[in-house]
């Protein structure tokens, strides 16, 4: 008799497939669903003038973008009531940029995963910017800079992107994840009392450059505190399958069952998604088990 623990939809923190039409027609088609407001009468044409150099800002951050080097870009520089017109020109709410977002967060067996990647726990509910908009206000609409995000990742982020030149955080278009465990969690048991301590450690040896950003990634998200927050939901649906299914099945048949399930979910899912790490951690340890006996 196979037993199916882990029944509930799962999702990984995973790379998203880019935009792949023409950005800078992106940009334009933006700009053709706007209109003059009565405080700048002026606004779609003196936007428009700025094509040029913004078509040529596009080419460089798609090419940067290829290359996973978008810390190399150059900024335009735009203040003042030119970057408040370039600023304008986003709104999430507009049909075309959530129309934007369920093209981003549909896989290829069109169904939508809308989870923020950034953090594996929200629903997507915003825009992140990877070059920060009010550093890079050419950059408002292109599509590739626009990062289906939930706000608290958002929030988090802010306008941080760089410290000494080194990026902070993973960019999930570019950044590939390594298949080796770098989250962990600590479990420790007090008078029935569970201790959940997420961390982020490099003992399986990932390269430093990519260990660093995943590292300043989690931190600045605040993602191992966020985990540990989330964390109950999780026991509780492994303690509820596990007392439904004892009085049938011994309980190493079921810890088995739960880490080969646990095992393909991390396979399918990522090697460091959070809820698989937990659940192992748990029935790994003889005296969160004990209690079942």
């Amino acid at each position: 008799m196979y037993v199916y623990i882990l029944r509930a939809k799962q999702y990984k923190m995973k790379n998203i497939v880019p935009y792949n039409e023409n950005t800078f027609d992106f940009h334009k088609k933006v700009i053709s669903k706007k209109r003059n407001p009565n405080t700048d009468p002026n606004y779609k044409t003196m936007v428009l003038s700025y094509n040029d150099a913004i078509q040529a800002a596009f080419t460089s951050y798609d090419e940067k973008f290829i290359d996973n080097q978008l810390e190399e870009i150059q900024r335009i520089g735009y203040t003042g009531v030119d970057k408040e017109r370039l600023l304008k020109l986003y709104s999430y709410k507009a049909k075309i940029f959530q129309k934007l977002k369920v093209k981003m967060t549909t896989r290829g067996d069109n169904i939508i995963d809308n989870i923020c990647q950034n953090c594996t726990i929200s629903e997507v509910n915003s825009f992140d910017y990877i070059l920060p908009k009010d550093e890079f206000c050419e950059f408002v609409v292109h599509p590739k800079n626009l990062f289906p995000s939930c706000t608290k990742c958002n929030s988090y982020k802010n306008a941080a992107w760089l410290e000494d030149g080194r990026r902070l955080f993973l960019n999930l278009y570019t950044d590939i994840l390594p298949s080796e465990q770098y989250l962990f969690v600590e479990i420790e048991i007090e008078d029935d009392d569970l201790k959940l301590t997420y961390s982020i450690d490099n003992r399986n040896n990932i390269t430093v450059d990519l260990f660093n950003i995943i590292n300043t990634h989690y931190e600045k998200l605040h993602l191992c505190q966020r985990f540990k927050e989330n964390s109950d939901v999780v026991v509780s649906e492994l303690e509820i399958e596990i007392n439904k299914y004892k009085l049938d099945i011994p309980i190493n048949r079921i810890k088995e069952i739960v880490q080969d399930e646990c095992i393909a979910q991390k396979e399918l899912l990522g090697h460091n998604y959070w809820k698989a790490i937990l659940k192992l951690a748990l029935i790994n340890n003889e005296k969160y088990m004990s209690r079942f006996n």
